[in-house]
């Protein structure tokens, strides 16, 4: 098929003639306007030359553009307006857009989360041409003190500035979620609980300026997604942070966009180097990493000592191996699974420097332990929101609630169900982790041990990361790092098994299949 491209242009130009769109203001200055006049452009003919021809392609152009210009222009204005907020009061406010497929059946569209550093390749321009404007995400941080330490109410100062941020978006007809980020001074529970109370005050400002609680919600992320550095004040300021989210279209949207933060690999590398920071405070991980270029990450190993790894682990308990899986002493605390599963740009990493964004390293499971991170709830209700409509069609494949298995040592491991979306690569329910001693090949016997876990999830372009912790006080496997297929393959890609014995944490091969 090929397209009129002077229509195309006679389109856009047609309507940005009607709207409020300045042709003569620059493409920098109107983003959001632009783009979605494009990619709203480019979805109108396609559907109007299927239905009309060149005559069709002209009109469904147009009609469009209107759209995509209405929308896209609405988020210009609106960041407009945000910008001259954080001028006058001494805000540093960060953007990334928000965009969608128009042409999606359904009910959560694939997000493409994206900043103005970002560039795509002329196949990624391909991939995401249907794609408009949908949404805006604008992160608000101050070198001031908007919160007292320990406290869910912000400061008078502060509370005045997030009433000026919420009468600017006291006219959305969008859902918003705001979600509060703290920094990793105290524990981790108590951050991640403390950040939900103060999105959910804010929120409540938001309530207050207008908007009807049914279309807002909240998150508390705590501490598990920083974007700079917890060794020094200045990073400490960054994290310290509130999200506000704003998607047109069903509440599934503001979710969508969550889990695909949560799976986001550079947040997972960030809170490695941080980490490792806490025993090694003079080196600096990630500074000094070159940026490379958008289609690689840089590999960056991650060197300690026995005595820095011992630091950083939860006490070991075990002198004898519950269950023995004959494995080797852990003897290097990081992993390169997190290069193994590649990158997935489309997750957005506007808050972060170039370096940060690229460079990929990680702790093993091990040594990293579980994040604390909280659901989307509404504000209406107070509940978590959640879907429970999946279609077989929306999970990995082999991933829809099935069960992988492996044999380690003569033990035999199952987990199940596996369940992860395949939009964000979010796992939507943990597995139970069985595990059968010695086994002998009765498929009738019962397990030895049914543990339940909780289960992280870390989203690239070549596979998933799936992480799963035991949650039993006293049980035979601490965690597991498993790198899946993103493709139809039955077999995990690498995968270890990490368990105690001899009063030190062991490490042995696991890689399961799909049974």
């Amino acid at each position: 098929m090929t397209f009129n491209f002077k229509s195309i242009s006679l389109a856009i130009a047609g309507v940005l003639s009607l709207s409020s769109c300045a042709i003569t203001q620059s493409v920098e200055n109107n983003k959001e306007t632009v783009i979605g006049c494009a990619v709203g452009t480019g979805l109108g003919v396609l559907i109007g030359n299927y239905l009309g021809g060149k005559k069709g392609m002209v009109y469904g152009g147009a009609a469009g553009a209107a759209i995509g210009c209405t929308v896209g222009y609405d988020f210009q204005k609106k960041r407009e307006a945000l910008e001259q907020l954080a001028k006058t009061e001494n805000l540093d406010i960060q953007f990334t857009s928000i965009s969608a497929s128009k042409d999606s059946d359904t009910q959560q569209s694939s997000l493409l989360i994206s900043s103005p550093e970002q560039t795509m390749s002329k196949d990624e321009q391909q991939k995401y041409a249907d794609y408009q404007v949908v949404g805006m995400a604008a992160t608000v941080s101050s070198n001031e003190v908007m919160f007292a330490s320990g406290s869910a109410e912000a400061t008078a100062t502060a509370k005045q500035k997030f009433q000026k941020l919420a009468a600017i978006y006291k006219d959305s007809k969008q859902n918003i979620l705001i979600t509060g980020h703290t920094d990793a001074s105290g524990g981790e529970a108590l951050n991640q609980e403390l950040s939900e109370a103060r999105a959910r005050y804010v929120a409540t400002l938001f309530n207050q300026a207008g908007i009807p609680t049914e279309r807002l919600f909240f998150q508390g992320a705590g501490e598990s997604q920083p974007v700079a550095v917890n060794s020094d004040d200045a990073g400490k300021a960054k994290n310290r942070r509130v999200e506000i989210v704003e998607i047109e279209g069903k509440p599934d949207q503001l979710l969508a966009y969550s889990y695909k933060q949560k799976t986001n690999l550079s947040y997972l590398s960030r809170r490695s180097q941080d980490k490792v920071a806490t025993v090694q405070p003079t080196k600096e991980t990630a500074q000094t990493t070159p940026a490379p270029s958008s289609s690689t990450a840089e590999s960056a190993s991650i060197e300690m000592t026995p005595s820095e790894i011992v630091k950083l682990l939860e006490p070991v308990k075990q002198q004898q191996a519950l269950v023995d899986f004959g494995g080797k002493k852990m003897a290097d605390a990081s992993t390169n699974f997190a290069q193994l599963v590649g990158v997935k740009k489309e997750s957005g990493f506007a808050l972060f420097s170039k370096a940060y964004a690229s460079e990929i390293s990680s702790l093993n499971c091990a040594v990293e332990g579980p994040r604390v991170t909280g659901d989307v709830k509404s504000l209406s209700t107070g509940e978590s929101y959640n879907r429970n409509d999946y279609n077989t069609a929306d999970y990995l494949p082999g991933m829809n609630g099935t069960v992988w298995v492996s044999k380690v040592n003569g033990h035999y491991i199952g987990l199940t169900p596996v369940a992860v979306i395949k939009d964000s690569g979010t796992a939507v329910s943990a597995p139970k982790v069985n595990i059968w001693k010695n086994y002998k090949g009765s498929s009738k016997d019962a397990p030895n041990y049914q543990l339940t876990s909780h289960v992280e999830t870390y989203y690239g372009d070549k596979g998933l990361l799936y992480r799963v912790f035991t949650s039993e006080k006293d049980s035979p496997v601490r965690c597991m790092d498993l790198v899946m297929p993103i493709d139809r393959s039955a077999a995990a890609i690498a995968g270890k098994l990490y368990y105690e014995k001899n009063k030190a944490v062991y490490e042995a091969d696991f890689e399961p299949k799909l049974l």
